[in-house]
């Protein structure tokens, strides 16, 4: 255990290194005070995998032209895709002359001692930047043991790894790209903006919008009065002259009880009449008085009957009976006419928009439509626009709006008529600057009038 502090002490000098040679220079010489070797040899490896001597024991200068500099760069070459191959935990390649080709191998002898270390020196990456031979007369060893000096090697081999690539490797790039032609890279930067503004896109306006039914019948007051109860939910599928509302029948009902007790009278009073006829032939003018008598009030109380007939609302036909909330409605006075609800048919669905006046891009018949509910906007609708109203009015979000109507296409199987959402309305297909200059054109257009 006497080479931690040894370790300890290169991972402390390894901190203080901010230049690239002086990495380099420290790898291949101050890496011997942890391990023994003979030579060391440093080199690094540019993107494409193009070795490059860059430090050696021994040297503060480098002669990159020199027979035993090319030599190690040739057999970093051959060793690529070895050095690829290396395990993350274990980038220690053994070398030896058998695996280089027969005209590296011969000059083996000459520049290397028997016993070879080629280390992958790898970034945060998990690429090798660079290469570390370790060359020495006595056999490596075949495995570690985590108190040796030779496993604490690799452990400082990482450390020198992540260095490399911190002083050299980073900064490299960061020089490439900065060492591009400034003008040309300004005179292609606006040739691509130019091409982008040109790019046709399909102009479209965002606007709120909900479901509807597109066939729908209002239902109205039939008299003035007030309405008792609503007999039906809201939102809820009614049938044909199914009770939906009641209003308030108290004073007919004292009227029509009234005139049935007159009926009554009238009824005895033409009895009486009758049979006075029989015995005296000059009562037979109370008689005639008495029938008329009988008939007018008959006449009252079947209008009254018709009359609480209408207080009864129901529903002219199928549907979905849409309204407000039923406490609002309980003891509301109402005039004739009044609308109380909409009695919708659900399958047939569409669309009703508000296009704000400074957002109506396009409002033909036909203009495709796309509509996400706020419910499921992963499930967009399509549909089509039917017409656009010719006057602005006022929308629920108090925008001056045109109203827009529009069909429902496709699969509609997560609608449901009271759903709201956004809307998206397009348009023509139109250069991208166009779309993105319009605003600031047309407010420009309003100030300077031209």
């Amino acid at each position: 255990m006497s080479h931690l502090p040894v370790f300890y002490a290169l991972l402390a000098r390894l901190e203080r290194i901010e230049k690239a040679s002086e990495l380099g220079f420290a790898i291949c010489n101050d890496t011997r005070q942890l391990v023994s070797y003979r030579q060391a040899a440093l080199l690094s490896l540019s993107p494409t995998g193009t070795p490059k001597l860059v430090g050696h024991s021994g040297l503060s200068t480098l002669d990159r032209n020199t027979p035993y500099a090319l030599w190690l760069v040739q057999v970093c070459q051959q060793l690529a895709p070895r050095i690829k191959a290396l395990p993350e935990a274990a980038p220690v390649l053994p070398l030896s002359a058998e695996m280089l080709d027969e005209k590296l191998a011969v000059d083996w002898q000459e520049w290397l001692p028997p016993n070879v270390w080629v280390i992958a020196l790898r970034g945060p990456d998990q690429q090798a930047h660079a290469l570390l031979i370790l060359a020495r007369d006595e056999p490596w060893p075949a495995s570690l043991n985590m108190d040796s000096a030779d496993y604490s090697l690799l452990q400082l081999c990482g450390a020198y790894g992540y260095a490399w690539w911190s002083l050299a490797v980073k900064p490299a790039r960061a020089r490439r790209w900065l060492g591009l032609n400034r003008k040309r890279a300004v005179l292609g930067l606006l040739a691509l903006v130019l091409i982008a503004l040109c790019i046709p896109v399909r102009d479209y306006t965002l606007v709120p919008a909900e479901i509807i039914s597109l066939h729908s019948d209002v239902i109205a007051a039939p008299n003035d009065g007030v309405l008792k109860r609503m007999l039906v939910q809201p939102n809820t599928e009614v049938k044909k002259d199914q009770v939906l509302a009641l209003l308030d029948d108290t004073t007919l009902q004292n009227r029509l009880a009234v005139a049935n007790a007159e009926l009554q009278t009238a009824n005895v009073t033409l009895h009486q009449a009758s049979q006075q006829a029989i015995e005296d032939q000059s009562a037979k003018a109370d008689l005639a008085m008495a029938m008329g008598k009988m008939r007018e009030k008959q006449v009252e109380v079947d209008s009254l009957k018709r009359e609480l007939a209408k207080l009864t609302i129901r529903s002219p036909e199928d549907g979905v009976f849409v309204y407000s909330d039923p406490d609002d409605w309980a003891g509301r006075p109402v005039q004739t006419g009044e609308r109380i609800g909409l009695l919708a048919d659900p399958g047939t669905l569409g669309i009703r928009a508000w296009a704000p006046v400074a957002e109506s891009v396009n409002l033909r018949q036909g203009a495709p439509m796309t509509l996400f509910l706020k419910v499921a906007p992963l499930s967009p609708l399509d549909g089509k626009l039917n017409w656009a109203g010719y006057k602005a009015t006022e929308a629920p979000n108090g925008v001056a709006s045109y109203q827009l109507r529009g069909s429902l296409e496709g699969d509609q199987s997560v609608a449901r008529i009271g759903l709201q959402g956004t809307a998206r309305v397009a348009g023509d297909w139109r250069p991208l600057g166009y779309l993105l200059l319009r605003r600031p054109l047309a407010t420009v257009r309003a100030w300077v009038g031209v």
